[in-house]
């Protein structure tokens, strides 16, 4: 059987190889699959270059991804494949899917929809198609029978990460792509990204990570992830990796000992954390293992500069350590960048305004305002969507700079406003704007500019 994965071609702000369908195809490859990966964000491929992909792989079996922001973009490549290619079957997966199989299964027209995490599911589909047995065997799986819903039992999580092999990085050559970073400075190129573990034992009410990882953590062996880096180096000419995990120093002695194998092995690459970290979890100890190591920047996660709307949200996060392990940043000589949300549930204008001032009161080297996003798989989706149809969600708005529900006292167009006012105030201080250019080149300066998605968060008119 012939497999092909594809990322639609989604209005992202940053391009990077695919790790999820990457796992996927390396996966598949091992069990003598034949799979391809088409990355129509990074082609920025058009339906018909879609189509002419499948005319040439000519697969059994499509794999598609759904992002939150991306669902209208997936369900109408999938009515294309199926107008154009009536026979093909099409699975479909992601955390959104995860959240709710039956209502975007049905929205989406797929065939099938993969629950949960997808390796060995999408394997016992391909062999089960491949043998015409049934599909009820199948844990993960959810579809349609004769009009009916049906979702298998529940897949249980991988144990041993180390049996997975590594991403199908021929598939997806990190030399393809040229991450434009938004606020990222990128030191070399190409640039990996890599997950050294899965899942977060957290549970921030505004993060749908939990709906596939049930805040378990699993890490990989330090043995394993050094022989990827490795190998990305040796065989794909990597100059930097960015660890993609969702809290990577969830263990700071593991943490502490990834670092000292970087050192002993002298892989000599720079490395960031671009998705975040925890702050409560940077001793200064960690730290200079980490700038020994070649980190260079970390982003923190504080979301809020309210205590209140940190309690509402479930972050478990003292406000009150952040100057010191700023600091510590500084002393070291690793950048910092915090994230933050504006307009979360039961937010204020005095709560945003408190945000925006923690952030320009604090010793950040960048920052990002997101405008709060309910997604699905998250505690706050469910009180978001109350008694609004999941098919009645306007997914063009979930792109983190529009919002989708007022605060209170606060009006939407309030939220955006506040979001651009927090953008200019941080940025347009002399210190902060001469940083940002000095340390993203000309070409990402202008792929930063041209980005839909910083115009939007951007622009004067609200």
């Amino acid at each position: 059987m012939r497999v092909l994965l594809i990322q639609p071609n989604y209005d992202v702000h940053v391009i990077h190889p695919p790790l999820g369908l990457g796992y996927l195809a390396s996966f598949l490859k091992t069990k003598g699959i034949d799979v391809s990966i088409l990355d129509a964000t990074l082609r920025n491929s058009s339906f018909d270059d879609i189509n002419e992909n499948i005319i040439d792989f000519n697969p059994d079996l499509v794999g598609i991804t759904v992002l939150s922001r991306g669902h209208n973009k997936a369900k109408n490549l999938i009515k294309n494949i199926k107008q154009s290619f009536p026979k093909l079957l099409i699975v479909i997966g992601g955390t959104q899917v995860t959240a709710y199989p039956k209502e975007v299964l049905s929205d989406l027209k797929a065939d099938f929809a993969v629950v949960g995490e997808g390796e060995i599911t999408l394997y016992e589909l391909v062999k089960a198609l491949e043998n015409k047995s049934a599909l009820s065997k199948i844990d993960g799986l959810a579809y349609f029978q004769n009009k009916k819903f049906k979702i298998n039992q529940a897949r249980k999580l991988i144990e041993n990460l180390d049996e997975l092999p590594f991403p199908a990085w021929d598939l997806m050559p990190p030399e393809d792509y040229r991450i434009a970073p938004i606020l990222e400075p990128i030191k070399a190129f190409p640039v990996a990204p890599i997950f050294t573990s899965r899942g977060c034992p957290y549970n921030c009410s505004f993060c749908a990570s939990n709906a596939t990882w049930k805040r378990r953590v699993r890490f990989r062996s330090l043995k394993n992830i050094l022989d990827e880096i490795k190998l990305l180096k040796r065989e794909y000419g990597i100059k930097e990796f960015h660890i993609s995990d969702d809290n990577f120093t969830a263990d700071t002695q593991r943490a502490e000992k990834f670092c000292d194998a970087l050192i002993s092995e002298q892989i000599n690459l720079p490395w960031q954390c671009p998705s975040g970290v925890r702050i409560d979890s940077l001793p200064l100890s960690l730290l200079r293992k980490m700038k020994r190591a070649g980190c260079y920047a970390v982003g923190l996660g504080i979301e809020s500069g309210d205590v209140e709307m940190l309690k509402r949200m479930d972050k478990k996060l003292d406000l009150k350590i952040v100057p010191e392990v700023l600091k510590n940043l500084h002393k070291v000589g690793i950048d910092s960048y915090g994230f933050f949300i504006l307009g979360l549930p039961g937010e204020t204008l005095s709560s945003s305004r408190k945000t925006v001032d923690f952030a320009l009161d604090n010793d950040f080297d960048r920052a990002w305002f997101n405008i709060f996003v309910p997604y699905p798989g998250s505690t706050a989706f469910e009180g978001w969507l109350g008694k609004r149809g999941f098919n009645q969600i306007d997914w063009e708005k979930h792109d983190g700079s529009t919002a989708v529900m007022t605060g209170e006292g606060l009006s939407i167009k309030q939220i955006e406003k506040f979001q651009k006012e927090a953008l200019r105030k941080f940025y347009l201080r002399p210190k902060q704007f001469l940083k940002l250019v000095s340390r993203i080149g000309p070409r990402e300066i202008g792929s930063l500019f041209l980005s839909r998605f910083f115009r939007k968060s951007l622009r004067l008119k609200v």
